[in-house]
């Protein structure tokens, strides 16, 4: 591998990793709140939809950098609505 596609592949996963440890302290304070008020169904729904279909663009491209977000992005917002759903 040259140098400039290791340069690709890190930068895509240290952008991968900060945007989605972006939304850790969030589903942390959601689910230990047991509140997701704040958060719309609408909205919610169109982040699933959205992390789906970049998941399975990740997955058409074999984009490991990808998918890892996106898969991991899915489970905190999926436990974000499963709050939300359960304490309403």
């Amino acid at each position: 591998m040259r140098t400039s596609e290791t340069f690709v592949l890190s930068l895509g996963f240290v952008a991968a990793a900060v945007t989605t440890s972006a939304w850790v302290p969030q589903a942390w304070k959601t689910v230990k709140s047991r509140s997701a008020k704040d958060f719309s169904w609408s909205s919610l729904a169109m982040l699933v939809v959205g992390i789906g279909l970049w998941l399975g663009y990740g997955l058409l491209r074999r984009d490991g950098a990808i998918v890892g977000a996106n898969l991991v992005t899915l489970l905190l917002v999926l436990t974000i609505a499963a709050v939300k759903q359960r304490h309403g």
